[in-house]
């Protein structure tokens, strides 16, 4: 457990926090006190650094609890908007990555890390969202939450390679855009390279018409993906067009061959783009 899962674990006011004096935090040293005999889930060094963000980091530790999106990732909640108050809090990145470094850095890799392993879509919409506030986050945890990321991608790259079935049970995620919105917080040329690594299997797999609903969902998908290199964007872009021509076309006998050609020949000039870029 950590503070912001133990403050609401002790219902405590947090309206009144800014205002807390020492009396205040007395009174929740007993309760926690008390709390720790009968719930064995909340530990010392949890407790401590409960009482030491009420005594010195007032405005953060109100900032996190205030933010609907930290506040739920730390405490597992999926409380909506109406349940938070704006506090009108002006507290600086810099403050705020010295808090989360003390007190949530751990918790922030292992949710995040255990979240991205699942690779179910409304988690992965859950990390991009955790994403767009990375601004509060040490350099450190985000080179970290990158690295996770870009395993995720290169896992299924692996996994492609090798793909002889129509199984493809362990890579779902690659089918939801919010892979690739999540990859987006960290596109780079090198980022740029695995998708072209990516997009090229998966086009081989499209065109021999193996699991075709779900490679023509990635390549749909594919799209959110915003690039380093506005070439490879442009790419994406007419890939997903041509393929969800091709759905809506299913039908038209006539229709469908063109259309692969057309695929066939985005996919191999995406190669000489992310080289040219590079």
């Amino acid at each position: 457990m950590n503070i912001i899962g133990l403050f609401e674990e002790l219902k405590i006011d947090k309206s009144h926090i800014l205002l807390f004096s020492t009396e205040d935090i007395m009174r929740v040293e007993k309760q926690l006190n008390v709390e720790k005999r009968i719930n064995p889930e909340i530990d010392s060094k949890t407790s401590e650094n409960l009482i030491l963000a009420l005594k010195e980091y007032k405005e953060e530790l109100l900032f996190v609890l205030s933010n609907r999106i930290l506040f739920n990732f730390f405490t597992g909640n999926n409380f909506s908007k109406n349940h938070f108050s704006n506090y009108d809090l002006t507290v600086s990145n810099e403050k705020m990555k010295h808090f989360i470094a003390l007190f949530l850095a751990e918790d922030l890799i292992s949710f995040f890390s255990l979240k991205l392993s699942k690779g179910w879509y409304h988690y992965l919409e859950k990390l991009d969202l955790l994403l767009d506030l990375k601004r509060y986050f040490p350099e450190e945890i985000i080179y970290k939450m990158a690295s996770l990321v870009f395993s995720k991608l290169d896992f299924a790259v692996s996994q492609l390679t090798v793909l002889t079935t129509n199984e493809v049970s362990n890579i779902v995620y690659i089918k939801y855009r919010t892979f690739y919105d999540l990859l987006s917080h960290f596109a780079t040329i090198e980022s740029d390279q695995k998708i072209s690594n990516l997009l090229s299997l998966v086009i081989k797999f499209y065109n021999k018409k193996v699991n075709t609903v779900f490679f023509t969902s990635v390549i749909e998908a594919m799209s959110f993906y915003t690039a380093f290199n506005e070439n490879i964007n442009e790419t994406l872009a007419k890939n997903r067009d041509a393929v969800s021509v091709l759905r809506e076309s299913a039908d038209d006998v006539a229709a469908t061959p063109v259309m692969k050609i057309i695929l066939a020949v985005i996919c191999a000039i995406l190669p000489f783009l992310v080289t040219k870029c590079s």
